[in-house]
């Protein structure tokens, strides 16, 4: 089952001070097995999450070429269900 998630995409100390959108889409494939339990899950996920982001310098677009992956514009080319993250500091108002 692919999910996808994105990522700020800013290894090269160069582009920290740059301003834009400097996104890259990740596609995590997560493999359920029969009578797993959650916390084994949760440990795949972190894995390959971990792994994905060792390769997030890699574009989105060649990695779906390399693939070969039939395009299709009814959804993404190689997930239909995408999770972000959002942890940016809420400060209190007053």
């Amino acid at each position: 089952m692919p999910v996808g998630t994105t990522i700020a995409n800013r290894q090269q100390q160069a582009s920290e001070g740059l301003i834009g959108f400097f996104v890259n889409t990740l596609p995590l494939r997560v493999r359920l097995e029969g009578n797993s339990s959650f916390q084994h899950l949760l440990q795949q996920v972190r894995q390959l999450t971990l792994a994905a982001y060792a390769h997030q310098d890699v574009p989105f677009e060649q990695l779906v070429t390399a693939l070969n992956v039939e395009r299709n514009l009814s959804h993404a080319p190689l997930f239909q269900v995408m999770l972000t993250l959002d942890n940016t500091q809420v400060l209190p108002t007053h």
